[in-house]
């Protein structure tokens, strides 16, 4: 990989839930997620945060291995769960931090992939074609949940803002099925699960870039529709850059403060993006 843009930026200034990494043979982009009840142990502005880097520094160094990626993933997990126990207090948290990621490898001749959780992975081949690599399941039931959003703001009078604090039991519920068959899969502080991610590989012959994302930049064109398609999105990122459409996303966020056109819960949420040449 060359030619390589990165981007990365928290929701509220000070942290980032979001960690990344980028070089020459492999990409990654780690988006953590505290427990809804908030408590932390670690000494981190979130527990968020410390889980994203934490793996994020063991899989700069473990990808460089010849492993296959679900193996890397697997060992990390039960490393960093280790490390989070050794806590103050960690026995005790119910809801503990999580993360979703996606990684790029070069190994072998191929460009191989590995998507877990509503982290992106868009490819573009010399070809033409756009591969559009998600892993729909969390998607699905925050779609859900953003509906509760809508019904219960409709009801009461509330904006979707203030309904979002009547579906943390929703969520907390769908926190419970993480690494099931009835929920959806992440990094946890369990191994279950990480067989069950979007893999692949394809011809480093074949591949021309790629982008890979956090949900945080994906609603530039799943929910801003500020690009038709992730195919325009990596054709612009290509060729201006990152910074571009970052300004283009802020200033659609911004002129929707209340997230009553564009429903989400929050104003922004944390980003990372990483571009790259093959």
């Amino acid at each position: 990989m060359h030619k390589i843009y990165t981007y990365i930026a928290g929701a509220k200034r000070g942290y980032c839930e979001d960690a990344l990494y980028a070089d020459e043979n492999c990409a990654f982009v780690i988006d953590g997620a505290t427990g809804v009840s908030g408590e932390k142990v670690t000494d981190c502005a979130t527990d968020a945060a410390w889980f994203s880097a934490a793996h994020r520094a063991y899989l700069a160094a473990a990808l460089k291995g010849d492993g296959e990626i679900a193996e890397i993933l697997k060992t990390g997990v039960r490393e960093v769960a280790a490390r989070y126990a050794r806590f103050d207090g960690a026995d005790k948290v119910k809801d503990k931090p999580s993360a979703v990621i996606s990684v790029v490898r070069e190994r072998n001749g191929y460009l191989e992939y590995y998507s877990l959780g509503d982290t992106v992975v868009v490819i573009r081949k010399k070809d033409g074609e756009v591969l559009h690599i998600l892993d729909t399941r969390l998607v699905e039931l925050d779609n859900i949940n953003f509906g509760r959003m809508k019904e219960i703001a409709a009801r009461t009078g509330k904006t979707l803002r203030e309904a979002f604090a009547d579906i943390r039991p929703y969520i907390l519920e769908n926190r419970a099925k993480m690494n099931t068959p009835e929920g959806y899969c992440a990094l946890s502080h369990t191994a279950d699960g990480l067989d069950t991610a979007i893999t692949g590989k394809i011809p480093l012959s074949e591949v021309r870039d790629l982008l890979v994302f956090s949900d945080g930049f994906a609603e530039i064109y799943d929910l801003f529709g500020l690009y038709p398609s992730p195919a325009a999105l990596i054709a612009d990122v290509a060729e201006n850059g990152i910074l571009p459409a970052m300004k283009k996303l802020h200033a659609a966020q911004d002129s929707d403060p209340d997230c009553e056109k564009f429903v989400r819960n929050k104003l922004r949420d944390d980003i990372s993006v990483v571009y790259a040449e093959i």
